[in-house]
């Protein structure tokens, strides 16, 4: 009876050590991510955020936290050495949400967005040393807008895409703020509402996002001195078809990256986009590396899983706060170290 209770015993170790076992897919993944100083405006998603001389300004957005839910105009300095907010001053356009943001020579921009009626084009400029803003030249379409993108180049900013309300957009316009004016440049090759962008060694990459209620796999960088658009690998090799058999066959390239609504922000040469929603909200958080035009998984964002967050880069670290998860709005933020792991 011993002997068949150990024979039993030992059959049952054997079955349960394989699936104990460590494997290649549960390896720690790179970074980590820590909690911060909770924002300390109301709970919000779809927020629009700059960067002015390492601190983050976050403002407006959508909010439930209230009796009744609402759009917002309040705006607020992050200083990361403090690991504190600061009130500044209130945006003094329309309350709204799914506005775009960029910073140039020292100042930020806030514009486009909805205010729940109507879409808006209006653009302002926040200086943060007298901490006042003043309203600039519009947008120059002859409607507002949602769900657009901005970004940074060369002291110029850049906007487009978006929703006017009848279609989903792909045009781009630069702002020059010496000048005060708009430029159209080349128009991305797709149309697409809520993507991510991000900006590396001169270059813009602008991904996800939808077009006509479908999620967009296609990925492409903006050369502003070329003022052209490249298209890269497809955020979803394995189903675009005009992808090489041979990057489909190719494991690194294994992955389906689309997802709307994301969070993003680059540090060191590399891309990062997280959260976001793909049929669910999510927390999966990628590394982009331009050199290779390469996806790698890092970990995973630590928060809930969320849209409508916003992301930014201070010190090389990178930040998420606000969002939405159901009809949850959030205020946690979020620190993300490339350097780091969880077993540090």
């Amino acid at each position: 009876m011993s002997k068949l209770f150990s024979f039993i015993i030992c059959l049952f170790v054997l079955a349960v050590l394989p699936a104990c076992s460590p494997s290649d897919d549960d390896e720690d993944l790179a970074g980590d991510w820590t909690r911060q100083s909770d924002f300390e405006g109301v709970s919000r998603s779809d927020a629009a955020s700059f960067v002015i001389d390492n601190k983050a300004y976050v403002g407006t957005g959508y909010t439930s936290a209230t009796s009744t839910e609402t759009r917002l105009t309040d705006f607020w300095q992050y200083d990361p050495q403090q690991d504190n907010w600061y009130a500044v001053a209130a945006f003094p356009g329309k309350a709204r949400s799914k506005a775009v943001a960029f910073a140039a020579n020292g100042k930020g921009y806030v514009g486009l967005g909805t205010d729940g009626t109507n879409l808006l084009k209006d653009f302002w400029e926040y200086n943060p040393a007298t901490n006042s803003w003043k309203q600039i030249a519009d947008f120059p379409t002859t409607k507002g807008r949602y769900g657009a993108i901005a970004f940074s180049l060369n002291e110029n900013g850049y906007v487009g895409c978006g929703n006017d309300g009848d279609n989903d957009q792909q045009d781009f316009y630069k702002y020059d703020p010496a000048g005060n004016s708009w430029t159209q440049v080349a128009s991305m090759k797709s149309k697409r509402v809520n993507p991510f962008a991000f900006v590396i060694n001169g270059k813009a990459y602008v991904g996800g996002g939808s077009n006509n209620g479908a999620y967009v796999y296609t990925f492409f960088a903006f050369d502003p001195v070329a003022n052209n658009w490249t298209r890269l690998h497809s955020l979803y090799p394995y189903g675009d078809d005009e992808e090489t058999d041979e990057i489909q066959a190719n494991d690194d390239y294994d992955y389906n990256l689309q997802r709307t609504s994301a969070a993003a922000f680059s540090l060191n040469g590399y891309g990062y986009i997280t959260t976001g929603t793909y049929n669910s909200v999510m927390n999966t958080t990628w590394q982009y590396n331009p050199g290779k035009d390469l996806w790698n998984q890092v970990d995973a964002f630590e928060g809930s899983s969320r849209e409508g967050a916003v992301g930014f880069a201070l010190n090389n670290l990178g930040y998420v706060t606000t969002g939405r998860s159901g009809t949850t709005r959030l205020d946690d933020l979020w620190k993300y170290d490339p350097n780091s792991s969880d077993n540090d």
